[in-house]
């Protein structure tokens, strides 16, 4: 079986739970934030995943992480690791934000910045994208400090660069290099 429709199929089920439960934005606060937690900690999915790692070890770090997870979140991991596929959590963070979008929830929105937002600029871009686009957004934000100045926008699996290093690289293409 296939790891995208597996993790998607994960994806709508925690949404169909969050959304009779008005609990959507939280799971995918819980969701961005576990993303952030395996970003700085790569060898969390593979801990997670790793079969000699003991059930029951796992099973405690998860219960560790309680306090700041929503049920739904957390009763979702701890399935993941007793099936074996705590593999698919990166895929899954991602299919459920398009979930949940094809749902009618709000659009999501990767922000690639190379430092972060202050809390001004982060609501002067939701206001301008939410104009844009018609509906509400949320921002997932990322530092990339090689990006020198603006940022990166990633829409629907498109990428829009505003950044000074995609206007150099446009520039270089443009003059031939």
């Amino acid at each position: 079986m296939r790891e995208e429709p597996l993790a998607e199929r994960y994806a709508r089920a925690l949404l169909a739970a969050a959304q009779e439960d008005e609990a959507t934005d939280r799971v995918a606060q819980d969701l961005l934030l576990l993303r952030a937690l395996h970003e700085e900690l790569p060898e969390l999915v593979p801990f997670l995943a790793h079969p000699r790692v003991d059930p029951a070890v796992k099973e405690k770090f998860l219960l560790s992480l309680d306090a700041s997870l929503h049920p739904y979140t957390l009763n979702l991991l701890r399935l993941l690791v007793r099936k074996g596929r705590a593999g698919l959590l990166p895929s899954l963070v991602s299919a459920y934000f398009k979930a949940w979008e094809a749902a009618g929830g709000p659009v999501h929105v990767v922000v690639r910045s190379p430092q972060p937002l202050s809390p001004e600029e982060r609501a002067k871009l939701r206001a301008r994208l939410k104009e844009a686009l018609g509906r509400e957004v949320t921002l997932e934000e990322e530092v990339a400090p090689e990006l020198l100045a603006g940022v990166e926008l990633v829409i629907g699996g498109k990428r829009l660069d505003a950044s000074v290093r995609g206007r150099l690289a446009r520039l270089r293409q443009a003059l031939g290099g």
